[in-house]
């Protein structure tokens, strides 16, 4: 009878030995309790829920998770946790069968290997010569000799650009704005930040992080800088627009959608809680320089839309600006990327009152025109600068990049114009409205009415201008050489190129006649008492307004809220000009760059350009 049993017991063992081996043989590991074949490899997954709003469904993913993975320091989640939306991603260590039975599960969205390529949604730009910058004392006004993209952007209508030497600007320029840039980072060591008003003094970091653990490096992750010269497109020393804001650098830690996702996440806790403690101060303009096709974002693309969307949603809700560049395609292609595309959303997807910024030339003779590359749509609002601009070097020191070419780094100077149009206290009332949404489409218009059109021969390109005048600022004498804020005056009688401008006027209500209901009646008060009433003309169905006295007429200087044209009336001969009032020989415009073949790169390396390629 022992030796039954005995032979029974062995029999079944042998057959339970020879069953394993045939499973181990066609690949298919016993299963441990996690649902984990024994000895299968792990690798990084992402995984969306279905829906963002639904709290139960970020309740499933997590309970899976927290089976599935036993150490939750590799566990990274992108929370909001409010009753809008909840988690937006998670990445984590999976087997292959443990993400198989993710994807099956109802409330996941998407999930693939976080390895996945979504190409590069801002790409390099080319290399350039370099030069050194000086360093400055405190000064207000005027930049002296700037380089041509900072001279446009205090280029009045009847002026040209060639027959001025300065970029002039108000001494606020963005002070107490916060400037959002979701980029690479940045290299701060660069003299551009600490030269000056010393904007690496006021940086705050946030990361848009991927994958755990967290990676809090205060660098710019891009080889030729890309987050470096946005930054100083909105708030460099010599480079910058708005030279006072409060920058936020908001880095992505990877080039991948759900990275630069989570950069907008970070901006939303960041900035609604400021908001919501006092609406009426809180002022920020968010600057985003990249861009995700469809056909890069792929499983993705449903839920990662969907989600950003909510999120650029409920920060323009609360106030916040957002300005996105169009993107760069050879031969000015239709727009094709998101956030960009948002904007040309109707409905309740859409979201109108982001500022889309395409690109325009402004070396070589060609202010105004289009560049060859920037991305074209009816729903652009403004234009700047996008070819031969300059910025400060990824790599720190005094180098500064010349000839770089990118709508990333239009949109950086308009996001620079935004915050600078937000710190007038002129203003100030006139945007800072009840209701966020309100607030944003006000400072998007303002933005849009100060604008015009350098090269009327190449259409409807209205280009970003700060409304001042560089003829109206004569600079006090300082003891050093600095080219950057000089403090400046308004002469008593000071000739121009084009016309006189005499007088030291101020236009007493702060209401741009072009908005108000009704229209209230502008006053105008001159030093020294001289009599002064209010002239206006209409220019391409815009209304414009400056003080009229019996002689020609006068700028003011104290209200920047409106644009002010030559108008037609007659001028006495122009005095002799001074040496200060004469401009330098222009130089003979260099030749362009020799033309690629299409969908190729300025930089040796020639590769396709995408959406989001500054070259």
């Amino acid at each position: 009878m022992l030796l039954i049993c005995l032979s029974v017991v062995l029999s079944l063992l042998t057959s339970f030995w020879a069953q394993a081996d045939h499973t181990h043989q066609k690949g298919e590991l016993p299963k441990n309790a996690l649902g984990k074949r024994q000895d299968e490899p792990t690798e990084v997954y992402s995984i969306l829920p279905k829906d963002v709003t639904v709290k139960s469904q970020a309740d499933a993913i997590n309970e899976l998770l927290d089976e599935y993975v036993s150490d939750k320091t590799e566990i990274y989640a992108s929370e909001v946790n409010d009753d809008s939306m909840w988690t937006l991603f998670w990445t984590a260590p999976l087997t292959e069968s443990q993400a198989d039975t993710l994807k099956k599960d109802p409330n996941v969205g998407a999930i693939e290997k976080a390895s996945t390529d979504h190409g590069d949604p801002l790409l390099n730009y080319a290399d350039g010569t370099t030069h050194l910058l000086h360093k400055r004392d405190d000064g207000l006004a005027r930049q002296r000799n700037a380089a041509e993209e900072m001279k446009f952007l205090s280029q009045p209508l009847d002026l040209k650009l060639a027959n001025f030497r300065d970029y002039v600007y108000d001494a606020s320029a963005g002070r107490d704005v916060t400037v959002y840039i979701s980029d690479t980072g940045a290299n701060l060591t660069h003299h551009e930040f600490t030269d000056g008003s010393g904007v690496k003094n006021r940086v705050r970091w946030l990361f848009g992080q991927y994958t755990g653990p967290p990676d809090t490096a205060e660098i710019d992750s891009s080889v030729l800088g890309h987050g470096t010269c946005v930054l100083d497109k909105v708030a460099g020393h010599k480079y910058g627009v708005a030279k006072n804001v409060n920058p936020v650098i908001v880095r992505a830690v990877r080039s991948q959608p759900l990275a630069f996702l989570d950069t907008v996440r970070q901006i939303r806790a960041d900035y609604v809680p400021i908001y919501d403690r006092d609406p009426k101060t809180a002022r920020a303009v968010i600057n985003m320089s990249w861009g995700y096709p469809a056909s890069e974002l792929g499983v993705l693309k449903d839920a990662w839309i969907d989600e950003l969307r909510r999120l650029l949603q409920a920060l323009v809700s609360r106030g916040a600006t957002i300005v996105v560049p169009t993107g760069n395609a050879w031969g000015n292609l239709p727009i094709n990327s998101w956030p960009a595309l948002f904007a040309g959303e109707s409905g309740s997807d859409g979201i109108p009152e982001l500022i889309i910024v395409g690109g325009i030339h402004v070396y070589d003779g060609r202010n105004g025109e289009l560049w060859e590359r920037s991305m074209t749509a009816p729903f652009v609002s403004v234009y700047a600068p996008s070819f031969k601009i300059n910025c400060a070097n990824g790599k720190g020191g005094y180098r500064i990049r010349e000839e770089v070419a990118g709508t990333s780094f239009a949109a950086a100077q308009v996001s620079g114009m935004a915050a600078y149009f937000l710190g007038l206290d002129s203003l100030r009332d006139y945007l800072h409205d009840d209701d966020g949404r309100t607030r944003v489409q006000k400072l998007k218009d303002h933005i849009i009415s100060a604008s015009w059109d350098r090269a009327v021969d190449a259409g409807p390109l209205k280009a970003i201008y700060n409304n001042e005048d560089p003829r109206t600022c004569r600079a006090i004498p300082q003891t050093d050489d600095d080219e950057v804020g000089e403090p400046c005056q308004v002469s008593s009688t000071t000739t121009g190129n084009d016309m006189t401008v005499m007088g030291d006027c101020y236009i007493t209500t702060v209401t741009p006649t072009v908005y108000a209901t009704p229209t209230p009646v502008p006053q105008c008060s001159c030093a020294g008492g001289m009599a002064a009433g209010v002239g206006s003309t209409e220019v391409m169905g815009t209304t414009y307004t400056w003080c009229q006295t019996a002689g020609p007429p006068v700028y003011p200087t104290g209200m920047q809220t409106i644009v002010l044209p030559a108008p037609t009336v007659a001028q006495p001969a122009p005095a002799e000009p001074t040496t200060e009032d004469v401009p330098p020989p222009v130089p003979e415009a260099e030749a362009d760059a020799p033309e690629k073949p299409e969908g190729k790169c300025d930089k040796e390396d020639a590769s396709p350009l995408s959406v989001g390629e500054d070259c």
